[in-house]
C-alpha cells in the first residue's frame, strides 16, 4: 500500500468515528413527559413514518380522555372534545371535522398504537420533539378547567318538525359516543328505551311495535355520555295517513 492510499483510508476511518455517536443517538429509545412527569408504558413508544406512536390508552388517560376501542375503531372524549380514529386508516375526526393523518394507528402483538403528537394536541395539549434525545414533552394539564361540553344530535329521523307516513322510522345519531344503559328515551311522554336499538356507540333507530297515531310527536333523549357528560334532548315531527 502507497502512502497516499493509507492517507485515504485515515481519513474514512476518521469519517466513520464522527458519525457513529450520530447513529448511536438515534437509536435512543423515546421517552414521553406529561405535565413534567415521565410516563411508563407496558410496551415501548415506535416511531414510523416520522412520527412517535404510543399505546392508545396511556396518553389518552393520562390526558384526562375517556377511551372507548370497538372493533378498529377508537373513540375518546376529554377537555371538552371528541375524537374518532380508525385502525389502518389516515382519517380521523375531532369534534365532528374530518383530519388527515401522516400515518395511520396500526396493531402490533396486543396494543393498538396511535400517533401521539396528533392525540395530544387533538385534546388541546402543546407538544414539542428534542431530536437530541429523543424526548417528548407533553404539556396540558388535566386540572384547568375544559369549556363545558356539549351533547347535541348531530341528525334526526325523521328531521325535527317533518311530515311523514303514520309508520316511520326514527332514529338519531348524537355527536357524542354513549351506550344503550346510559340513555333513556320516551315518545310521546311514553317510556320507549326497550325498543332502542344501538347500531353505533352514536346512532341509535328506535323500533316501537305500533303504529303512530296522525298528529304531532315528541321523542325525548336524555343520559349521559360514555365521557360523563349529562344532556337531555328532544324533537318533534308530525306523521299523517
Amino acid at each position: 500500500m502507497n502512502r497516499r492510499s493509507f492517507a485515504l483510508l485515515a481519513v474514512l476511518a476518521g469519517a466513520s468515528a464522527l458519525v457513529a455517536p450520530s447513529a448511536g443517538a438515534a437509536a435512543l429509545p423515546v421517552t414521553v413527559y406529561v405535565n413534567g412527569q415521565p410516563m411508563s408504558f407496558d410496551q415501548p413508544p415506535e416511531v414510523r413514518g416520522g412520527r412517535v406512536f404510543v399505546p392508545l390508552r396511556s396518553v389518552f388517560e393520562r390526558l384526562g380522555a375517556t377511551v372507548v376501542y370497538d372493533n378498529g375503531t377508537i373513540n375518546a372524549t376529554g377537555g371538552g372534545r371528541t375524537i374518532a380514529l380508525h385502525v389502518g386508516s389516515t382519517q380521523a375526526t375531532v369534534d365532528g371535522q374530518s383530519q388527515l393523518l401522516d400515518v395511520a394507528p396500526y396493531v402490533e402483538g396486543s396494543r393498538t398504537l396511535v400517533p401521539l403528537r396528533f392525540i395530544a394536541t387533538a385534546l388541546g395539549a402543546s407538544v414539542n420533539w428534542n431530536s437530541a434525545t429523543n424526548a417528548v414533552t407533553i404539556n396540558g394539564s388535566t386540572n384547568t378547567a375544559a369549556a363545558p361540553a356539549t351533547v347535541f344530535f348531530v341528525s334526526t329521523v325523521p328531521a325535527a318538525n317533518a311530515s311523514t307516513a303514520a309508520q316511520p322510522q326514527i332514529a338519531f345519531t348524537l355527536n357524542r359516543p354513549t351506550r344503550p344503559g346510559l340513555l333513556t328515551l320516551w315518545v310521546d311522554g311514553q317510556a320507549a328505551t326497550q325498543f332502542v336499538r344501538e347500531q353505533n356507540p352514536r346512532s341509535y333507530a328506535v323500533v316501537l311495535p305500533y303504529a303512530l297515531q296522525p298528529m304531532q310527536h315528541h321523542v325525548r333523549v336524555a343520559g349521559r355520555t360514555i365521557g360523563g357528560v349529562p344532556f337531555d334532548l328532544n324533537w318533534s315531527f308530525t306523521t299523517s295517513y
